[in-house]
């Protein structure tokens, strides 16, 4: 681990866990050789750090419920022929494989 990465999982005093990911060097724009820190993608948990836990608080951060429903009554309409819109397919299939990649991602991390 290099100086100053910040740690994938992180319990904080407030009894939740902090969840990072991507974590990558950054680097002065101004002198691209120097590192000024890191940069990643963090969410909060409470409770529980299980796999299910973990999905949903990150979904959720990524995208609320009412948008997922709508992308999924969208999809459905197309492949029902209700109102075909290639675009919605498209998209929904989209956030299916960014499901699939997160699901991925923290069954690695987490070692399962």
């Amino acid at each position: 681990m290099a100086h100053g990465m910040p740690k994938t999982f992180e319990k904080d005093n407030d009894g939740s866990t902090m969840y990072r990911i991507n974590i990558e060097p950054e680097f002065d724009p101004e002198n691209p050789e120097t590192q000024i820190g890191w940069s990643c993608y963090e969410i909060r948990v409470f409770g529980e750090v299980t796999k299910s836990n973990l999905e949903h608080v990150f979904i959720r951060s990524v995208i609320n419920e009412t948008a997922e429903f709508a992308l999924v009554n969208a999809y459905n309409a197309s492949v029902l022929k209700v109102k075909v819109d290639s675009a919605a397919v498209a998209e929904y299939k989209e956030f299916l494989q960014f499901k699939f990649d997160l699901e991925a991602r923290i069954s690695a991390d987490l070692n399962v």
